[in-house]
């Protein structure tokens, strides 16, 4: 009886929600979340919030109400933004207050 159970021959068929997840994870391996995002760029995910009010920031695809971010896009994204080196900048030296007309007391 023992034999019966512990038997390899006779393996249960995955269940409708594995499948349902294994799929899920394909599909969505190429994807980021918010969460997900912000934590690999380093930021807040308030930062994408606000990115995502002012139109900035990496393309991203709605589903419902999940907000997801393609990896590649993020890559692109990401390009788009490199800067050449610049020059580093030198504050001129100030000498005191800026002209400022003065009435004159007459």
């Amino acid at each position: 009886m023992l034999k019966l159970l512990t038997d390899s021959t006779h393996e249960v068929p995955p269940s409708a929600d594995t499948q349902e997840a294994s799929t899920s994870k394909l599909v969505l391996k190429e994807f980021l979340r918010r969460d997900e995002l912000a934590q690999q760029l380093g930021i807040s995910p308030r930062t994408i919030l606000r990115w995502q009010a002012l139109r900035k920031g990496p393309p991203r695809v709605c589903v419902g109400r999940t907000i997801l971010y393609s990896i590649q896009s993020v890559c692109d994204w990401l390009h788009s933004r490199e800067q050449e080196q610049q020059a580093p900048f030198r504050l001129k030296k100030s000498r005191g207050l800026p002209n400022r007309r003065r009435s004159r007391a007459y």
